[in-house]
Order: structure tokens, then sequence, then C-alpha cells
């Protein structure tokens, strides 16, 4: 094999495992935005519950 040969199939190599390594991240940040949607929600949910619970809570206290 030639030293042009070579550092050819060297080049394609290291492009190839470039672009594997950006799928990966590119996975990575998926997963991270998922899981940022999912912390949300859930964060949502019990500040939302929280809320009903201290109205209610109120209510209770002082009625009309």
């Amino acid at each position: 094999m030639t030293k042009e040969r070579e550092l050819e199939v060297l080049v394609e190599a290291l492009i190839r495992m470039l672009g594997k390594s950006n799928e990966k991240v590119n996975d990575l940040a998926d997963r991270v935005n998922q899981l940022e949607v999912m912390l949300r929600e859930s964060l949502f949910l019990v500040h939302y519950s929280i809320e009903e619970t201290e109205q209610k809570a109120n209510f209770s206290k002082y009625p009309s």
C-alpha cells in the first residue's frame, strides 16, 4: 500500500469515527432533553399539587 493510500484510509477511518462520535453526542443530547422535560413536568405536578393542597387548607380554615 502506498503512503498516499495509507493516509487516505486513515482519514476515512477518522471521519467514520468522528461521525459515530457525533451520533453518540446527539443521542446523549436527546436523552438529556427528555430528562429535562420529565423533571419540569414532575416539578410542575408537585408544585400544582402543593398549591392545590394549600388552597384546600385555607378554605377549611376560613370558610366563606
